[in-house]
């Protein structure tokens, strides 16, 4: 059973006078920064739009405001781009925008959060100011990550990157954040956590204190990812005290379990243990039905830890009873964990019945999204367990020796590597093949007596 942390970073909700400041700095471009918006978007280069209306040197140093356009120049650039000499004002398309981008931040209806992005998308946005429009693409960014359309993010983020030389320094701070949220979703932390780093070291001194408290708290579990615990503990321990202080529950819960987690690596499991209840304290008091599944899973997980499976199989249970239950490999987690916790009990039957439903579930994942390393790997141990379970014996060291070992023996996950080395090594004993039980009966043997000794 492996711990389950959040499989995407999520961000801040401005409070409304905050969001009313941001508002009033979008100001209208100047001339020459509205030419270069529209001249980017139409995909001409500087001779097409300057060819017959000015030198393209002078209009290189107009889009930089370092020249000035004239009224009949200006005039003739715009003819040219099909734009009205000044945007229109359109408060009910600026508001959504805002409002949006508050929804994408700490979200907690999805539903709400889909019709603000649709309702934008329908309004019409054809004179918008360009700033807005900068900013919705920012934001959409945001949105895509959210919804699980990787691709569309990526996609989104490299026309966004267009438009960086127009960007004010929290537009570019939101741009490379989302741009390792993107990494986060692909699993790809190692690139996310230098993102996030590179996000702390360059945040504008203007950015909200929630959206600070944001970022330590995402390269707190970016960290945890990568199995740097002390890092993970350092930085959502920062992010707690600001959402203590700002009374964000939802969040402080969060930064318990990432703690709690953490704490777990570094094998102060009793640390981390109570980490985990403050979280589940928190989220039954301020009734945080989204949280539940999280909670009730890394519970079962720290039982399993202490070989109280009959705990394991409660806490799991509750999790596939929870509203938000997340996902479908979210599912296969759960019915994997409460395979091995029944295969530990000596519960065949009822590992099977697991298996069984486990079984329909991943019938239901599309073959594309095994490309995903998370989701894989999860695929790959539910398989081990069933295989185990049916005598399955080809396929069980197949996934064994070419998957699940090789796994948990290089990211970091001791306690899990020691756990799967045993299991492996009961199998190799049951079929007679006692060498390979011996070497991996030394290995978990090694991980333990490390454990004993540093807890």
């Amino acid at each position: 059973m492996t711990m389950l942390r959040e499989t995407s970073s999520s961000s801040t909700i401005y409070k409304s006078e905050g969001g009313r400041t941001y508002k009033s700095e979008f100001e209208n471009y100047g001339r020459g920064l509205r030419v270069k918006y529209h001249r980017i978007e139409q995909g001409l280069s500087l001779k097409e739009l300057a060819a017959g209306n000015l030198s393209q040197e002078n209009l290189r140093l107009a889009e930089m405001e370092q020249f000035p356009l004239e009224d009949k120049v200006y005039k003739k650039l715009c003819l040219r781009l099909g734009i009205p000499l000044d945007p229109f004002v359109l408060p009910l398309v600026e508001t959504g925008i805002l409002e949006l981008k508050s929804l994408l931040t700490h979200i907690k209806s999805r539903s709400k959060m889909i019709e603000a992005f649709d309702n934008v998308q329908n309004q019409k946005k054809d004179h918008l100011k360009e700033i807005y429009r900068i900013e919705l693409l920012i934001h959409t960014i945001r949105y895509y990550v959210v919804t699980g359309d990787v691709s569309a993010a990526l996609e989104t983020y490299e026309k966004a990157c267009k438009f960086k030389d127009l960007m004010n320094s929290q537009q570019l701070f939101f741009l490379n954040k989302y741009r390792g949220n993107i990494c986060y979703s692909e699993g790809n932390y190692l690139e996310a956590l230098n993102i996030y780093k590179s996000c702390l070291t360059s945040a504008p001194l203007d950015l909200p204190s929630p959206e600070m408290a944001d970022l330590l708290y995402t390269l707190g579990i970016t960290s945890g990812h990568l199995v740097e615990p002390l890092d993970a503990v350092s930085y959502a321990g920062k992010a707690l005290e600001l959402y203590q202080d700002m009374f964000y529950p939802k969040r402080i819960a969060e930064c318990h379990i990432c703690i709690g987690l953490a704490e777990h690596k570094t094998r102060n499991f009793k640390n981390g243990f109570n980490h985990m209840q403050k979280a589940a304290m928190v989220v039954e008091e301020v009734h945080l039905p989204e949280l539940e599944f999280l909670i009730e899973y890394n519970l079962g997980y720290f039982y399993f830890q202490f070989q109280d499976f009959e705990s394991t199989i409660r806490h799991v249970e509750k999790c596939l009873k929870t509203s938000e239950s997340g996902s479908i490999i979210n599912e296969i987690r759960c019915y994997t964990s409460l395979i091995k916790a029944n295969f530990e009990l000596g519960r065949k039957d009822k590992a099977l019945e697991w298996c069984e439903v486990g079984t329909q579930t991943t019938f239901e994942m599309e073959e594309s999204t095994l490309s995903n390393k998370v989701v894989a790997d999860v695929f790959n141990q539910f398989h081990l367990m069933k295989s185990l379970i049916y005598e399955n014996h080809e396929r069980f060291e197949y996934l064994a020796e070419m998957e699940i070992l090789p796994l948990f023996a290089s990211n970091g996950y001791d306690t899990e590597y020691a756990y799967y080395c045993t299991l492996v090594a009961n199998y190799y004993r049951e079929v007679g093949q006692k060498e390979k039980a011996m070497e991996l009966y030394r290995k978990s043997g090694d991980i333990y007596r490390k454990v004993i000794s540093i807890s």
